[in-house]
């Protein structure tokens, strides 16, 4: 369990985590929020906002090898991305299967600073090791483009850079030594990715530099000459969250519960006792991120109201948190 600490333990802590090459830190919150947003897909949902932190927008109108605008925003009942009822977001078509020879992509512009993290709600099925999903940015206005995995990234340490989390690892490549998500994803995951403060350039012998200003994002789907009848990539929901810091970590991850059964085959699961329960409370979204409940701690929650579905579990005393996924079926 992590709480605030002193100064100098936290630079004792990143000593020895450096020294730890198999330590993965991931996404790192601060004190509070300082303001976020949510790219839900709606009908009604703006893809232009310009919040405190920077001026937000989606573009969808690259054009891949092939002249094809491949990104759609809409509904979909394709078999793997809407599992027993229709889902809505942006993904590589809403009526048809990928194309070969994609190279598509859609852009998040931009972050004027550093502290952001971009949570993400996405499914992918696609040939695995020739078809995925790449995650990207950029520091000088698209002229180049750097993984979220690349020089800047620094999952292993506290060290300013990249932070992800639930996200493709260093060996899951595709033909062209790209990394990426790829293959079939276990339903419904979300992942998250963070440009950790302070702005600044890593002198690591990296081909390209870390950021130091604007950043634009991008979601590129890849494929090769092989056809497919494969769903591609859904993305249901981007959450955008510019965060702060001060020399300390505050509302960290405590890790999973164990909670069963999970899946479970009539919407109930029990929940494990916790030492000072009283002062925790459950939270329950659905892969959309909208919150379906939200009580006090108890060792059993049923959801049979609601649909047969993957969803989000936190439990918090408003300090730490665990969190973790439910699955209804």
């Amino acid at each position: 369990m992590k709480k605030l600490l002193p100064l100098l333990f936290i630079f004792i802590s990143i000593a020895s985590l450096k020294n730890n090459a198999i330590a993965q830190i991931g996404v790192i919150h601060g004190i509070s929020p300082v303001d976020s947003f949510a790219f839900t897909f709606a009908a009604n949902d703006s893809l232009h906002h310009n919040l405190g932190f920077g001026d937000l927008s989606i573009d969808t109108s690259h054009l891949d090898s092939t002249n094809t605008a491949l990104w759609e925003i809409g509904n979909t009942s394709k078999y793997f991305f809407s599992d027993t009822d229709t889902a809505r977001g942006i993904m590589t078509d809403t009526l048809n299967e990928y194309p070969v020879n994609a190279n598509s992509w859609f852009t998040i512009k931009y972050f004027q600073e550093s502290g952001v993290i971009i949570s993400f709600w996405h499914k992918y099925q696609t040939s695995e090791g020739h078809d995925g999903g790449i995650v990207e940015f950029s520091i000088d206005s698209g002229l180049t483009w750097q993984n979220m995995l690349g020089d800047c990234n620094e999952d292993s340490s506290w060290g300013a850079g990249v932070h992800t989390a639930n996200f493709y690892g260093k060996y899951d490549t595709l033909l062209s030594g790209e990394q990426a998500f790829s293959g079939t994803s276990n339903g419904w995951i979300k992942s998250q990715f963070q440009f950790f403060p302070p702005p600044f350039v890593k002198p690591n012998g990296g081909q390209q530099p870390c950021y130091l200003g604007d950043i634009t994002v991008r979601f590129r789907f890849k494929s090769d000459s092989i056809p497919d009848t494969l769903d591609g990539w859904i993305i249901g929901r981007i959450n955008i969250e510019q965060d702060t810091y001060v020399g300390s970590v505050a509302k960290v991850t405590k890790s999973s519960l164990n909670i069963y059964p999970n899946p479970s085959s009539d919407a109930g699961f029990n929940f494990p006792a916790l030492d000072e329960e009283k002062k925790y409370r459950i939270e329950i979204s659905n892969v959309l991120g909208a919150r379906v409940l939200n009580v006090p701690y108890t060792h059993h929650i049923n959801l049979s109201t609601l649909p047969k579905a993957l969803y989000f579990y936190r439990v918090s005393d408003g300090t730490e948190y665990y969190s973790g996924q439910l699955v209804s079926e």
